[in-house]
């Protein structure tokens, strides 16, 4: 009795409905599914409207086409939904008066992509409106996965949509089918596009609009004036409107807009997602380029402070053709009124913006301004660029540092044995690997006061290591614009340090790496070397040596030493053989000179320790290191390396700490 009366009720709702020229269509209950006439589907199951075919309620029609999947009213676990798939399609419809307006209930907000063939359609929360005047009014799909629909309110009117109130087309006008064209013709001619565009972004008035050419090529082009459509982004609008050609300022753009129709369809991000120019800061600011009305993203470039007209600076270090260095910089002005950050001189600044041209000159409207959260340092070394700036988002060890002749340089280690190595992820290759530890030199050299604070420092802050880098291919250094901070109040890890027997190990240390290396002190055609015997010599290290650790050795020479040091390369790396590690080089002359110059920090000699470390290795050796190259066989005051030898002799556990 209660099915009954409740089906009754909504049998006279919608007579009532009629009378008030509203319809409801109610997919969220059985009741109202079987009012529309359509089968009620079983748990799990779906009835296709496609193949229901059309159904009539209260004199609206509604149909549908399918999509990826088919168009259907699902049932999931009692819940009922109608569900339209990306590209898939509802139209609702009436063959006297007009459909006037239009409210759609979502089930679910989290995929609730729909544009209408006609009409102005919006959506706030759960809950799309459609506003117009039509007899006919599609609503598609275009977003993820499935929209889901739990009623749909449709308002009519006895009145039909009457004539097209649109201007016609005078079918005489020039006829354009490619924005590349657009440039070549004369200021003021009026031309009707026979292409399809999508929008890159629009704001106000403007409306910059991409259109891909037959070799997959991106044209960019800027409509300025009044179309009547707001649009998402991606939205792809139908070819058929039309403009006059202008130019302002230099600026070619597109004037007087009209006929501009609802969206086909919305692209997938992909399609309007910003250029990534970084690095090609001067590229895209050479007007030749004709880079303007395209949306770029930059990272890693510097803001010089901004004025009450929103006028600022992009600037970043980059190199020519020839790999010669040069500061690249653009004008920046904020035409869309954004909220900018407080500019720090010192800090590095991710830009997404329009380009534009003005006088001549190109420009960039900001969209957004980020700080740079950095940068990991595996990532600079393998794939950064000389001349860039970066901030190193890692927490970074100090290890060393030394003042000599070719500057003041602090070493830091990421100290990290394993990355999700991601350089290669659209190709399917993005996994966690083993890892080395990587290093790098922190230039100070010309700021005594910068390089006196970070050689007291045992760690430093993520974030706050920022500068320019040069030599990534044989000693990699940043060449710093700020002091970092120092991260306190965190445990010490253990430091990896790789050990180098010349008697047994080929050399193969990064560039600025910190380490140890063991040998023979010898001299050769009157220069000093670290050599891996004296009768038969196969492998030797080049010195850079403090004075004062030439003549302690030289005063032994013959004598076998171990040595705190920092491995320089003298030549970029690469593979000599098929069964060579990376980063190592052999030149072929008679001494199997190996590329390698060492400047030592510290002597270290063997004392007689004889314990089990937590590894089960037996411990031959412990000394205990300043960053300035004081060794003893008890902690120092202050900061401390541990340099622990272990009678596999392959590698050295360092451990920073301090007393």
């Amino acid at each position: 009795m209660k099915r009954f009366f409740s089906i009754f009720l909504m049998a006279l709702g919608a007579f009532c409905v009629l009378q008030a020229a509203v319809v409801t269509f109610d997919f969220s209950t059985a009741e109202g599914i079987t009012a529309m006439g359509y089968a009620v589907p079983a748990q799990s199951s779906g009835t296709n409207l496609t193949q229901a075919g059309p159904v009539t309620v209260g004199g609206v029609t509604l149909s549908a086409t399918d999509g990826s999947t088919a168009t259907r009213i699902w049932n999931s676990q009692g819940s009922y939904t109608l569900r339209i798939y990306v590209d898939g399609s509802i139209t609702l419809s009436v063959t006297e008066g007009s459909i006037t307006g239009m409210t759609v209930n979502a089930a679910n907000t989290s995929n609730f992509d729909l544009i209408a063939s006609v009409g102005d359609y919006t959506v706030d929360g759960s809950v799309g409106t459609w506003t117009g005047s039509a007899a006919s009014v599609t609503l598609t799909h275009v977003g993820s996965k499935n929209a889901q629909v739990a009623t749909l309110v449709v308002s009519t009117s006895a009145e039909g949509p009457g004539d097209d109130p649109e201007d016609p087309i005078d079918p005489a006008i020039e006829k354009l089918d490619s924005l590349h064209h657009l440039a070549a013709l004369p200021d003021g001619t009026a031309f009707q596009f026979t292409s399809d565009v999508y929008v890159n972004y629009q704001w106000q008035n403007y409306l910059w609009v991409m259109q891909l050419d037959s070799e997959g090529n991106a044209l960019a082009g800027l409509i300025y004036g009044d179309t009547g459509k707001e649009y998402r982004l991606g939205s792809v609008i139908p070819a058929g409107w039309t403009g006059k050609k202008s130019t302002y300022k230099g600026l070619v753009e597109i004037t007087e807009p009209d006929h501009f129709h609802n969206a086909k369809n919305i692209l997938a991000e992909d399609y309007y997602s910003p250029f990534d120019v970084t690095g090609y800061l001067a590229h895209i600011a050479d007007p030749q380029e004709g880079w303007e009305n395209y949306k770029v993203y930059l990272d890693g470039v510097s803001l010089s402070a901004i004025d009450d007209r929103g006028n600022f600076t992009i600037s970043s270090n980059e190199t020519d053709n020839q790999g010669n260095a040069l500061q690249a910089v653009m004008a920046g002005y904020n035409k869309f009124g954004i909220d900018y950050p407080e500019v720090d001189p010192t800090e590095i600044y991710g830009i997404e913006g329009m380009v534009t041209i003005y006088n001549g000159a190109m420009q960039l409207y900001p969209i957004s301004i980020t700080s740079d959260p950095g940068t990991r340092l595996w990532r600079v070394l393998y794939a950064g660029e000389d001349g860039a700036q970066y901030k190193l988002n890692d927490t970074l060890y100090v290890a060393a540092a030394v003042d000599c002749e070719k500057g003041r340089f602090v070493y830091v280690t990421d100290n990290v044995d394993q990355v999700y190595y991601d350089l290669y992820a659209e190709w399917g290759y993005a996994e966690w690997m083993a890892w080395y530890p990587d290093w790098i030199a922190l230039d100070c050299t010309g700021n005594e006061v910068a390089f006196d604070a970070l050689a007291g420092m045992q760690v430093l802050a993520p974030g706050t290591v920022k500068g320019t880098l040069a030599d990534r291919l044989t000693n990699p250094r940043l060449v710093l614009n700020s002091t970092p901070d120092e991260l306190h109040d965190v445990q010490l890890p253990t430091l990896t340090l790789f050990s180098y027997d010349l008697s047994v190990d080929y050399v193969a240390a990064m560039g600025n790496e910190v380490g140890r290396a063991d040998g023979y002190f010898c001299y050769r055609d009157g220069r000093p070397y670290l050599c891996s015997a004296l009768d038969t010599v196969t492998v030797k290290l080049d010195f850079d040596l403090a004075p004062a650790l030439e003549a302690e050795m030289a005063a032994h020479e013959g004598s076998g030493y171990g040595l705190l040091c920092v491995f320089t390369l003298d030549e970029a790396w690469e593979e000599n053989s098929s069964n060579a590690p990376m980063r190592r080089i052999h030149a072929t002359d008679a001494q199997y000179y190996t590329n390698y110059t060492i400047h030592p920090l510290a002597i270290i000699e063997n004392s007689a320790v004889d314990e089990i470390d937590a590894d089960g290795q037996q411990v031959i050796d412990v000394k205990y290191v300043t960053p300035g190259g004081v060794v003893s066989n008890l902690p120092h005051d202050g900061i401390n390396i541990i340099v622990t030898t272990r009678s596999d002799g392959s590698r050295n556990a360092v451990k920073r700490l301090g007393k």
